[in-house]
């Protein structure tokens, strides 16, 4: 049983750096896919086992980006293209920085996103993503914390004042924010897990 188990695993990752690689080259939105592939491998309810506790790897370490701001700033950067109908966006930060952790920690207790003196940790965004938007189910509606996450008011901005040759690509003298911050933050976990899994030797057949 182990061995399907171990398969399984090693299938899920595969799925993963596919999508991370899509998304690398621009494609976004492959980071709900991600999602649901974290999902199979980390999360545990009363209904379904995860992956990692059918091998009995739940109780071991991860490696984490966190930085010591306790917020998604550990996490990502911004880029500006001027050029763009979306100028201000976010990027994973895909570092080989990292600290250990307990895998508990890493998965629902490191802050990730703090909002109205509420902290959310990996799973829930996670979890939104994959149940709520798009991943495996999208939902009618999204969770406040997701949609303030998407976006990206909290973060930095730039209200436009530029002339150009022709129509301008992002409207002007309206700020304009990254709304991408759920989707990069999804593929800065994928590096985590990947980093992760290359540390400690995970299954990978």
């Amino acid at each position: 049983m182990n061995r399907r188990f171990h398969h399984k695993l090693a299938e899920q990752l595969r799925f993963i750096r596919r999508s991370s690689d899509a998304f690398d080259r621009g494609e976004e939105e492959e980071a709900l896919r991600i999602a649901v592939s974290l999902r199979t491998i980390f999360h545990d309810t009363t209904q379904s086992v995860s992956i990692l506790r059918h091998i009995g790897m739940k109780d071991g370490n991860m490696l984490s980006s966190a930085r010591g701001h306790r917020d998604w700033m550990d996490y990502l950067g911004h880029k500006l293209d001027l050029t763009s109908a979306t100028p201000m966006t976010m990027v994973p930060l895909l570092k080989s920085e990292f600290i250990e952790v307990p895998l508990c920690v890493w998965w629902d207790n490191e802050p990730i996103f703090t909002h109205a003196g509420d902290t959310f940790t990996r799973r829930k965004i996670i979890l939104s993503a994959a149940n709520k938007d798009g991943g495996a189910h999208v939902d009618e509606l999204l969770e406040t914390y997701y949609e303030i996450l998407c976006a990206g008011e909290y973060a930095m901005g730039i209200t436009g004042n530029l002339e150009y040759q022709g129509k301008p690509p992002f409207p002007q003298g309206v700020t304009q924010y990254a709304k991408n911050a759920h989707l990069a933050l999804i593929r800065q976990f994928a590096h985590e897990t990947f980093a992760s899994a290359q540390h400690y030797k995970w299954p990978t057949n």
